[in-house]
C-alpha cells in the first residue's frame, strides 16, 4: 500500500487542488492520498472561508481519502514551522511514502539541491538576511537576496530567482528542508501549478479553468457566479448550501475581540506571543490608541521590514493565545517539534485500510473525538489539543454573531465519513 500526503488549506477546495490529487495518484502510483489540513485560520493569519469539516467534506469530495487537522501552533506558523510542523507529524503516523507540494517550479532535483546547501550553510544564510534587514530590505528580498548570494554559481540564475520569489516555491523548500534535517523516509514531490499563480487575485470570463483561491475568495465577495466554473460541481455546491458569501469571515470580524485583548495585555507586552519579537511589541503598545480594526491595526505597523502577512499572523497569535513554545528556538538541526496526536477529521469509507494501518503503526495518538482525547494525552499533549478547540471555539463564536449559525461544539464534533461509492 502506497500513500501520498498532501499539506493544505483548501480555502476553498478549487480544479487546482483536485489536479494535484488526481496527477499524485497517476505519477507516483500512490493508492491513497491523506490530506494534512489546517483548520479554522490559515497561516496568512486570516479565518478559513468556512469551518474544517465543510472543508474536510470538499476535500474528500475532490478526491482525497482521509483528512487529519494540522495543529493550531502550526498552521498559524511561518512557513518554516508551518512545513516542520507538518513534517513532524506526518513522520509519526509511519504510514505516508510521499509528500506531495504544488510549486511554480515544478524541478525537484532544484528544490533537493538547494535544500540541502540551505542546511549546510543556514548560519551564513541566517547572517546575510540579518545584513539585508538591516539595510531596511523587505524579509522575502532579503531572504532573496541572500539565496542568490549562497547560489551564486547555478548556472540558471533567473530559475534560481524564480525559485526564491514565489510562495509555493518557498514552502516547498520548507518541505524539502524539514524532511532532510529530520531524516525522513518520506519522499518529496512536486506538481507545477497550472493557474496564473498565488499573486493572481482577479478573476474574469476569460480566466483558465484554474485560478488560486486567493482569486476564488476575492470573486465570492464580487462576481460569486464565476465561481462555479473553477471548484468542482459538488464543492461549489457545498458552498452554495453555506451561504457563501454572505458567511465568510474576515479578519475585522475579531477587530473588537483583538482590542480588547490587546488593551488587557498592554502593560505587559506582546514579545511573548509567537512571531513577536520585543521591539514590535513596543510598536503596538504605542499605536494602540490609534487602533480602528484589526486589518487597518496591521496596515497602520507594516514596514518594508515587517510584511502585512507577519503582522496578521501576530495579531491572531495574541488573539488566540498562541505563544512561542521552547521547542521552535533551537536551530533546524536541533529541534524536535512536538506533534503529539494526530485529529481525524473525516475519511471516505474506500479508506479503511489506511485508517487501520494508522492505528497500527502510528506512534502517535489517533484522536476522532476530542472528548476522549484526556484519557489518551498527556498533559502537555492535551494543552496543545485545547488550544485547537479554543481556535474553533473563537472561529465558531464569530460566525454565529455575524451570521447566526448555530456554532458547532467541538467537543462533540465525529469525522466526516463520506460513504463508499456503488
Amino acid at each position: 500500500m502506497k500513500t501520498a500526503a498532501i499539506v493544505a488549506e483548501y480555502n476553498p477546495f478549487h480544479n487546482g487542488h483536485q489536479y494535484q490529487i488526481e496527477e499524485t495518484k497517476r505519477q507516483t502510483g500512490a493508492d491513497f492520498i491523506l490530506v494534512l489540513m489546517s483548520g479554522d485560520f490559515v497561516q496568512r493569519g486570516a479565518p478559513a472561508l468556512c469551518n474544517k469539516y465543510i472543508r474536510t467534506k470538499m476535500a474528500l469530495i475532490g478526491g482525497a481519502d482521509l483528512v487529519i487537522e494540522l495543529p493550531s501552533l502550526y498552521a498559524l506558523s511561518s512557513a518554516e514551522f508551518f512545513a516542520d510542523g507538518a513534517v513532524t507529524l506526518l513522520n509519526q503516523l509511519n504510514v505516508v511514502d510521499i509528500l506531495s507540494f504544488g510549486s511554480e517550479s515544478g524541478n525537484l532535483s532544484l528544490f533537493e539541491k538547494c535544500t540541502g546547501t540551505m542546511i549546510r550553510q543556514a548560519d551564513q544564510l541566517t547572517s546575510i538576511i540579518r545584513e539585508g534587514l538591516k539595510c531596511g530590505l523587505p524579509f522575502p528580498a532579503a531572504r532573496a537576496d541572500a539565496m542568490s548570494e549562497i547560489f551564486f554559481t547555478y548556472p540558471d540564475a533567473e530559475e534560481l530567482n524564480a525559485l526564491f520569489s514565489y510562495p509555493n516555491n518557498i514552502l516547498g523548500m520548507e518541505y524539502c528542508k524539514a524532511l532532510l534535517a529530520t531524516k525522513s523516509p518520506i519522499r518529496p514531490f512536486t506538481i507545477k501549478r497550472e493557474d496564473a499563480g498565488y499573486h493572481n487575485t482577479s478573476v474574469s470570463e476569460h480566466s483558465s479553468k484554474y485560478i488560486s483561491a486567493s482569486a476564488i475568495r476575492n470573486a465570492l465577495t464580487q462576481t460569486p457566479e464565476l465561481v462555479a466554473r473553477y471548484v468542482p460541481s459538488e464543492v461549489y455546491q457545498l458552498i452554495t448550501e453555506y451561504g457563501l458569501p454572505a458567511s465568510h469571515l474576515q479578519e475585522d470580524a475579531f477587530s473588537m475581540l483583538l482590542y480588547y485583548k490587546l488593551l488587557t495585555e498592554k502593560d505587559h507586552g506582546f514579545s511573548a506571543y509567537l512571531d513577536c519579537t520585543p521591539d514590535l511589541s513596543d510598536k503596538i503598545c504605542k499605536n494602540l490608541a490609534n487602533y480602528t480594526s484589526f486589518t487597518d491595526f496591521c496596515h497602520l505597523l507594516k514596514t518594508k521590514e515587517i510584511t502585512y502577512t507577519r503582522l496578521s499572523r501576530v495579531m491572531m497569535h495574541i488573539l488566540l493565545n498562541i505563544k512561542t513554545p521552547e521547542y521552535f528556538r533551537p536551530p533546524l538541526l536541533s529541534r524536535k517539534l512536538y506533534a503529539p496526536y494526530a485529529r481525524l477529521l473525516g475519511f471516505k469509507k474506500e479508506a479503511s485500510p489506511l485508517l487501520s494501518a494508522i492505528k497500527k503503526s502510528s506512534s502517535i495518538p489517533l484522536l476522532s473525538k476530542p472528548a476522549d482525547a484526556a484519557s489518551l494525552l498527556n498533559r502537555e499533549a492535551f494543552a496543545m489539543l485545547q488550544q485547537d478547540i479554543f481556535c474553533a471555539s473563537v472561529y465558531e463564536s464569530a460566525v454565529f454573531h455575524y451570521t447566526g449559525k448555530q456554532p458547532l461544539n467541538e467537543l462533540k464534533q465525529s469525522p466526516i465519513i463520506l460513504p463508499q461509492l456503488t
